[in-house]
């Protein structure tokens, strides 16, 4: 990939937009220049969107989701590497004693293998009967241990009224002990949502974290009239003549006699006129 950040499509986002198609960006390393592309692609989209008051705050919980997602697939080529059986409880606890370490160390290697694996991070954004989705996907099932501590986090980000009451209780060794995902339920409320807007789940393989937020009304309101305009534009359009209908039906089918083509077209004066 060029060093310099690739060219966001602008007419390609806001063509998506329009067909509530996703958009999906898909990387296997995360270098440093895939994590701003990102970032420059999810402002472009709500600046499209007219959801500007929600970039700042999703630009942490985005750059988070993917952090994680990747050291989630970094974790799977460390616990191979080790012998380790990562869904184990006791080979559990004790390779993540020494992952944070020894990959940082190392951190080249692991992401080499990952690509080997093909082990991706994969972001979506899509609108969908008038809500944004945020996904970011890992091929990388989650499990019960990593899953448990998710939830432990949710839980414990409802006692939680502030950035610094966060760092002050949270923060560990070994995983950060979630405490970007609790900062990033914050960010949530700093919205008007909540941990309700947050889910996690497997899919087929998948681990799949999502947020899903509502659309500022206003902008609703525009998409609605839009596709009032729209609704009547189609039914305002002239119709074809019942002949022209049938006749294009009768071409279109394999099976039907040249004869009662012609007869058709001879009963029809315009048509035998043009012809």
């Amino acid at each position: 990939m060029n060093e310099n950040l690739p060219v966001v499509d602008v007419a390609k986002i806001r063509m998506a937009i329009n067909a509530e198609a996703p958009l999906t960006i898909t990387t296997y390393t995360l270098p440093h220049r895939m994590e701003l592309y990102m970032n420059a692609v999810l402002t472009t989209f709500f600046k499209e969107l007219h959801q500007e008051h929600m970039i700042q705050y999703l630009i942490y919980c985005q750059n988070e989701l993917v952090t994680n997602a990747k050291k989630a697939n970094t974790k799977r080529i460390y616990f191979k590497e080790k012998n380790l059986d990562i869904t184990e409880q006791s080979d559990y606890e004790k390779g993540m004693k020494t992952f944070k370490s020894d990959t940082l160390e190392n951190i080249s290697f692991y992401l080499a293998k990952q690509k080997e694996a093909g082990l991706y991070v994969k972001l979506v954004l899509q609108v969908k009967n008038g809500m944004i989705l945020m996904e970011v996907d890992n091929n990388s099932e989650l499990t019960y241990f990593e899953f448990k501590r998710i939830h432990d986090k949710l839980c414990r980000a409802q006692q939680y009224t502030s950035v610094e009451d966060t760092i002050n209780q949270v923060l560990d060794d070994s995983e950060g002990a979630g405490l970007g995902l609790v900062i990033m339920i914050l960010m949530l409320r700093k919205l008007g949502m909540s941990e309700d807007n947050f889910n996690t789940f497997c899919e087929n393989g998948v681990t799949k974290t999502q947020i899903l937020l509502p659309m500022n009304k206003e902008f609703a309101n525009e998409v609605s009239v839009i596709s009032e305009e729209l609704q009547k534009t189609i039914n305002d359009l002239p119709q074809f003549p019942r002949n022209i209908t049938k006749l294009s039906g009768m071409l279109d089918n394999p099976d039907s006699n040249i004869s009662d083509i012609a007869m058709l077209i001879s009963q029809d004066v315009s048509i035998t006129g043009e012809i």
